[in-house]
This record gives structure tokens, sequence and C-alpha cells, in this order.
């Protein structure tokens, strides 16, 4: 017995002493691929290509994706590669990483972010107890919550402290930092009251139709009163239906005893803007920017035609009373139509090496960042484009 156990010992000791397969062990290990390319187009579809040649593909929405494999060397030219399709909220933890870079990459340029609660980080997430759905900004008469920072850049702040616009010196793009609910369930409740509701008002409809078709000649006006009522009726109860979906839609929750309150989820989204194109919910404080960077600018004997010619062209509004800002609200996580999502990958980087000029996606291209440089395309007025080299 003393032998065999010390035979036991000492296979175990080579047994642990031989060499690892160091190159079975990594090829099971997923490397991140750093991005080559991420392109957003008009439809807010975002396809990022990586540089070991993987690709992914994010639905308009948000709530799907799919990753495309890069095929092995040693595949055969008519191999297809491999796709996986998953969920946003339900992402592994395998590519974790490159869908939350490239959700950073569309809800920095595209008007409704999405939010899914299981990938952002938990130390840029809070919890409020009000709705936070809309803020209000300095007036033009004063300068408070306007600050000017030691590199030229302008910094205008809401009086609630909820969303603040910064505007660099070079004053050609500006971003926005707001705070936004993350992305919720559709609520079942009001699906189901809009089908009862529906269903009502269909056998509201066919019961005057009866009443229509059934009813004597002499009996017209009485019956012209009946449809009038039931007319009245119907529209009542359709106008109570979008009422309860705009209030859903504004997250405005229902409680279900006045003593017990809800937190809500937030977190800090960050929107990047041409001056050139500004939405509407922006436009005021970006003006209050523009002429805070005016007065520094004649404060220090400096020429703010610049300045002066830019507020013309960008089309900033001044006018009083639009201090309030809506914010934008976050996209639901699931979508109503996933049967819609086209998944077609464009291979624009294939295209440009064997010199082909038809482009082959659907949508025209809205932004594409490509090793650092971000290119804003404008299809509104006259085709444009922005070139942003990265370096501030």
């Amino acid at each position: 017995t003393f032998v065999c156990e010390e035979n036991y010992w000492c296979y175990c000791i080579c047994y642990f002493l031989q060499p690892l397969p160091w190159e079975e062990i990594l090829s099971t290990v997923t490397v991140m691929a750093a991005e080559v390319q991420m392109v957003l187009y008009e439809d807010d579809s975002v396809q990022v290509q990586y540089i070991d040649g993987s690709r992914l593909q994010l639905s308009p929405c948000g709530s799907e994706f799919l990753f495309e494999k890069a095929p092995p060397i040693s595949a055969h030219p008519l191999q297809q590669p491999e796709r996986i399709r998953q969920r946003t909220h339900f992402v592994i933890s395998a590519y974790r990483e490159q869908l939350q870079r490239a959700l950073d990459f569309r809800n920095s340029f595209a008007t409704c972010p999405f939010l899914s609660e299981s990938i952002i980080p938990s130390e840029v997430k809070t919890r409020i107890l009000i709705d936070v759905s809309e803020v209000r900004w300095p007036s033009l008469d004063t300068d408070d919550g306007m600050t000017c920072m030691q590199n030229g850049t302008v910094r205008i702040s809401s009086l609630d402290g909820h969303a603040y616009l910064c505007l660099p010196k070079s004053q050609h793009e500006f971003t926005v930092h707001f705070l936004c609910k993350v992305s919720q369930k559709p609520d079942s409740s009001i699906v189901v009251s809009e089908k009862n509701n529906k269903g009502k008002k269909d056998k509201q409809v066919e019961k005057a139709g009866k009443i229509c078709t059934h009813g004597s000649l002499s009996g017209q006006r009485k019956l012209k009163n009946k449809e009038n009522e039931l007319y009245h009726q119907i529209m009542k109860s359709e106008g109570l239906s979008e009422k309860s979906c705009v209030n859903a839609a504004e997250g405005r929750e229902v409680r279900s005893s006045p003593g017990t309150k809800d937190t809500c989820v937030y977190t800090w989204v960050k929107q990047c803007w041409s001056v050139a194109s500004c939405p509407e919910e922006w436009k005021y404080p970006l003006s209050l920017a523009l002429r805070f960077h005016n007065k520094i600018r004649s404060m220090s004997g400096i020429d703010a035609d610049i300045t002066q010619k830019r507020m013309l062209t960008s089309d900033v509004s001044e006018e009083r009373g639009k201090e309030v800002s809506v914010l934008p609200k976050a996209l639901l996580l699931s979508c109503p139509a996933p049967h819609l999502h086209r998944w077609s990958f464009s291979d624009s980087l294939s295209q440009e090496q064997f010199g082909e000029e038809e482009y082959s996606y659907h949508e025209l291209v809205k932004v594409v960042w490509y090793k650092g440089v971000t290119y804003r395309l404008t299809h509104k007025h006259m085709n444009s484009i922005e070139i942003y080299p990265g370096d501030g």
C-alpha cells in the first residue's frame, strides 16, 4: 500500500507540473475587440465593425441586437458566419461591453435614448421620488447658472439641476446632459383597457347600426338622436383611453395607496448636436450659451461678429416664454413590432477594398465614427457633412 500511495503522489505532482494548453484555453476566452467603425442611420439603427472582422447591428428601437462572429481563418469561403440574436435587456456577459459601447454611441446622437437598467452600471444610476419630465432654464435677463470654464467652454445649468448644456469655444457642436428615466416595460393594463374600450365601441356601433337598419321612416329623428348619443359615448370613451395612454407615455405612475412612494431609476444621458441643426427642445438654452459667449467676447475686446453670424445662421430662437424644455423620454424595453427589424450588414469596408460604388443599406447615414474621427451628415435642406477630428 505504501508503494501505491507513493506512486499516486508522484503522478499528481507530474500532472500539475506539465505545461498547460494555453492555446486551447485562450481560444475559449472571448476577447473584446476594438471598434474600427460605428455608423448611425436615419432610423437610429447602429452597425459596428470590429478589428477582428466581427460585426454588431442594433435595431432602431435598441431593444434587439445581432452579433456576427468573425469567421475563422480555416473557414470555407461559402461558409456562413455564426450569428447570435438577443434581446438587449437580456444580453449575456460575453457581449455586454460591446453592446454597452454601441448603445452609448447610439444614445449620443439619437433623438430618444434606449436605457436598459440591466446594462447601465450601478454607479451612474440614481433613484428619485419625483417625475423628471421637464426642466426650467434661466431667463434672458440674468446670468444665473452660466459659467465659463478655463478652456472657453460655456456651461448653462437648469434651475432644478436636472440638465446642463455645454458649448465649446469653437461653437460648432454642443453637448447636453440630462436626467432620464430608464426604459420601462409596456403597461399591460393600458393594452387591456384599450381592447375592452375597442370591444365596447364595436358593440355600440353594431347596436347603432341595427337601430338604423330596422327603424321605420317615421322615427328617423328619434333614431338620429340615438345615433348622436351613441356617437358621443363612443368618442368620450376614445378620449378617456387616449388620455390614459398619454399619461402612461409621460411616465406618471399610478400608486396603489397615497401613503406609499415609489422611486424611479434615472441615469444621466449625454447627447451631441450640431449648432446648425439644433433640436427644438434645446434651442433656448443654446441661445443663452451663444449670448453668454458673445458677452464674454465683448468684455474681453474680441470681435463678436463671428458669434453673431452663427446665431443667425443656426436659426436659434430667443423668444421669451420658452424657459421650459421637455426632456426626451427613453424608449420601451420591448419593441411592439420586432418582426419589422431588418438584419442586413452594409459591408462598407469591403466595398471600399473592392471598389464597389453601390451602397447596399436601405437607410441614409446620419453619423459615422471611424478610427476616432466623427462625421455628421445632414440631409434636410441641403446635403452637408461636418467633420470632428476628436482632438477638441
